[in-house]
């Protein structure tokens, strides 16, 4: 069977229908051009594309290579870069510049790019030979012989002491399959077949209940990339090991009855296994795999999401009753956004909905554009709602979080769903709005899109067309448009439409016909999910408008480090954040005047407090301090909170400033961050938070910065709720700093305590080792939080 070039990830059209393999395939309803076949023309998108392929350039793949080569016992070629690659999930950035460059080739047909492309797949496939099993990881192989025998010790993100091996091995997978279908590279397939193989070795020795056991861990999307190497090779042998292997049923159940049971779990981990979960029904037709790929892009894009289309805080879905507590700067992780772009695009193919492009338009402009620097290597990891924010972006070369490896493939990417066609061609759907050009070879017609949107409310698209062809031309008409305009060679067109649908032009299309497309903006607000109404952002169109925060005098360094090696960033400042006060919300978007025709800036006129701002895009705003979301008070509640909240305000930069370090317990980076190390210990979830508890004789542990010139008091963040009473220990390296008790002190909210560190046990430390040590009869903790603050910075208690 020849192998498939050029196909989207999630095209139904890449699958090979003419095999008996799939027979029970379902038909898609929609097919996505490949991206060699669309080119992007001027404006921003094209602009952020062209900046990070110069940084796909930049990169050394023999750094990235590094790991690999060395753990097979060849000789490195490079030193490994810092970071994440400097950890035990070293890899997984190699598998995502894999799938960068060959997107990228795709995409703008770069040359030096499959230059790289076929120097990494080599050096792979040497890795492979030189452990002449089929693996190439960069980890030791113990551990997978431990699960092979079926010793499996399984935590969220830890396997057989590894960090997420299948999570990176994905990614690894991911790459080698770009790489062939972007370049036809046969020797990736070999290698990623190698690979399959040896994944075989360590999972058929195991019951079902030992491969659940290991799907505790992270393990990304191996579902989907051995459903794709079934069809890339024609052996249906992949898709049952993907159904078989890598399908978590603690997780996935409640999806196939179409049930949300999301509260709690890791965002990034789920919508992997989703895609995966969406490949497989494209492949066998059951209606299981159906239901849950629907039901969670339901719930996560219409019940979960903030105004710019991403979800999750704290890189975790929480109750949707928490949204007005959810405003923190670890909002909207970027890693979830890419992959649920993937998904729509699955969902569109089945049945195409201009609801799912209209997700598509938002998150694409007010989140992924909006979390991409301007200069190379800039990728956002989340991207804050908390006022007043700023942006953090990685550094150029010693981050590579997992979002800088997804932020490597968007640029390439911006174009995928812009247009789909139906499988007999007689049907072109124009998604999204950007200065692009698409070529049908098939249909002897070229298609041009000018436009400078979402700068302009014009679209117009130019044909070029061999020869005359019949075709319906269906033009989104997005949510947030009310009335559009329709030109055909400069002549009104009457179209019937609606938000959220699609404008049907049929007719017998010649070359140099012209279509025009005017979608008219207006401000419009959204509210926070679960907010009353009481919490509100403002839109122009597609665009997500923030207030740009002018600093304040007297606040040093307010954001924190910009370029941070791993999440040391705040993402905030303390900056007073602003607030609507008007009477309604209609009359908060009466007070934003424009400041100039045809760019989308306003200035506010006495509806905002403490003073009035500019509006901008959000995507526009780089290293200004901002505000999306906005409290909406009367004139009266202004006046009694005025005085209330400038207090407030003032006491929480003095704390800010006093803390040297703190951690956010129960969420994985905090916690590889500040070094965990633990035994008998678990996550807690209570009130929408998580915290970290031992059990009888067991305890946890963090590495906390300290002033090794100040004394040092330690915060502690109980839950006030505590059924129980419960009394631990707290040592300072190994030293008994305090007996601790917490309990029902303070019920239905959180709570903090404060322990005093002798300052003999800091004194010329930079760190010290906190050890939370639960007694033979009871429990330590629950810990949701630890604070290390200088003593002598920290405020009064309040009165």
């Amino acid at each position: 069977m020849p192998h498939l070039l050029r196909p989207s990830l999630f095209s139904l059209a890449a699958m090979c229908l003419a095999s008996t393999s799939f027979a029970d395939a379902p038909r898609p309803q929609a097919e996505p051009f490949p991206l060699d076949q669309i080119r992007l023309e001027d404006g921003i998108f094209k602009q952020r594309q062209d900046t990070h392929l110069r940084y796909l350039k930049m990169v050394e793949p023999d750094r990235l290579l590094s790991a690999f080569l060395t753990r097979a016992g060849l000789e490195a070629k490079g030193e490994r870069y810092g970071g994440w690659e400097a950890r035990d999930i070293t890899g997984h950035s190699l598998g995502h510049y894999l799938s960068a460059l060959s997107l990228m080739y795709a995409a703008t047909g770069d040359a030096e790019l499959k230059q790289r492309i076929d120097y990494i797949v080599q050096e792979l496939a040497a890795v492979q030979e030189a452990n002449g099993d089929g693996y190439v990881m960069t980890v030791d192989k113990s551990a997978f012989e431990e699960i092979r025998a079926g010793k499996v010790r399984a935590s969220p993100f830890n396997l057989n002491g590894v960090w997420v091996p299948f999570y990176t091995m994905h990614k690894v997978f991911a790459g080698l399959r770009d790489a062939y279908r972007y370049t036809g590279s046969e020797q990736a397939l070999e290698v990623e077949k190698g690979m399959a193989e040896w994944v075989d070795s360590v999972f058929s020795p195991l019951t079902p209940e030992q491969v659940q056991e290991v799907l505790r861990t992270e393990h990304g999307g191996m579902n989907e990339v051995l459903a794709d190497l079934s069809v890339d090779t024609g052996d249906e042998r992949y898709l049952r090991m993907a159904i078989d292997y890598f399908n978590h049923r603690a997780v996935l159940d409640p999806m196939y009855e179409g049930r949300d049971a999301l509260n709690g779990l890791h965002g990034n981990t789920q919508i992997p296994k989703v895609i995966g979960v969406a490949r497989e029904y494209e492949l066998t037709g059951e209606e299981r795999f159906h239901t849950a790929a629907t039901s969670f892009w339901d719930h996560v894009v219409n019940d979960r999401s903030y105004v710019i289309g991403g979800h999750g805080e704290g890189e975790h879905f929480f109750p949707v009753e928490e949204f007005p507590n959810k405003l923190t700067p670890y909002t909207c992780e970027t890693c979830n956004t890419y992959n649920l772009h993937k998904l729509t695009g699955h969902l569109f193919a089945w049945s195409p909905d201009a609801a799912e492009m209209d997700f598509v338009e938002r998150s694409q402009l007010n989140h992924i554009l909006a979390n991409t620097g301007h200069e190379e290597g800039e990728f956002g990891y989340f991207l804050t709602m908390e006022s007043v924010g700023v942006k953090v972006f990685s550094s150029e070369f010693d981050s590579w979080w997992c979002c800088v490896g997804t932020g490597l493939e968007n640029p390439a990417r911006y174009a995928e769903q812009a247009y789909f066609h139906s499988p007999d061609g007689d049907t072109l759907w124009v998604n999204l709005f950007l200065g692009s050009r698409l070529d049908w070879p098939e249909k002897g017609l070229k298609l041009t899109q000018e436009t400078d949107f979402p700068d302009d409310d014009t679209t117009r698209l130019i044909i070029d067309a061999e020869q005359p062809v019949r075709l319906a031309l269906k033009l989104r008409q997005p949510y947030w448009c009310e009335k559009p305009e329709v030109k055909v060679n400069g002549k009104r067109v009457k179209v019937d439409g609606k938000p959220s649908s699609y404008l049907t032009l049929e007719r017998e299309w010649k070359d140099g016909d012209v279509v025009e497309l005017r979608l008219a903006m207006s401000l419009h607000s959204e509210p926070l999910p679960h907010s009353k109404g009481e919490i509100v952002s403002v839109l122009y169109g597609p665009s997500v408008l923030a207030a740009i925060v002018p600093e304040e005098p007297g606040i040093d360094n307010p954001g924190g480090e910009r370029f941070s090696d791993h999440l040391a960033a705040r993402g905030k400042t303390d900056a007073f954040a602003p607030l609507f006060v008007a009477p309604s919300v209609q009359k908060v978007l009466a007070g934003l005047k424009p400041t100039r025709k045809g760019f989308a800036e306003f200035r506010s006129k006495g509806v905002v407090q403490p003073q009035d701002l500019t509006f901008v895009p959000l995507y526009r705003i780089y290293d200004e301090q901002y505000a999306v979301y906005f409290p909406l008070l009367t004139q009266a509640q202004w006046k009694e909170r005025e005085q209330e909240i400038r207090a407030d305000r003032a006491r929480q930069q003095q704390f800010e400033q006093a803390t040297v370090d703190f951690i956010d317990c129960g969420y994985q980076q905090p916690e590889v961050e500040h070094e965990l190390q633990e035994q008998s210990s678990r996550i807690e979830e209570v009130a929408g938070g998580k915290g970290r508890v031992a059990d009888k004789g067991g305890h946890f542990s963090y590495q906390v910065a300290v002033d090794p010139q100040e004394p040092i008091t330690l915060v502690a963040t109980y839950w006030g709720s505590q059924w129980q009473r419960r009394t631990f220990d707290i040592y300072l390296d190994d030293e008994l700093l305090q007996e601790a008790t917490v309990g029902p002190e303070t019920p239905g909210r959180f709570y903090e305590q404060q322990y005093a560190v002798p300052a003999e046990l800091t004194r010329g430390k930079d760190h010290v080792r906190v050890r939370f040590q639960a007694r033979s009869d009871g429990m330590a903790g629950t810990l949701f939080g630890l604070r290390a603050m200088r003593t002598g910075d920290m405020p009064a208690a309040r009165e």
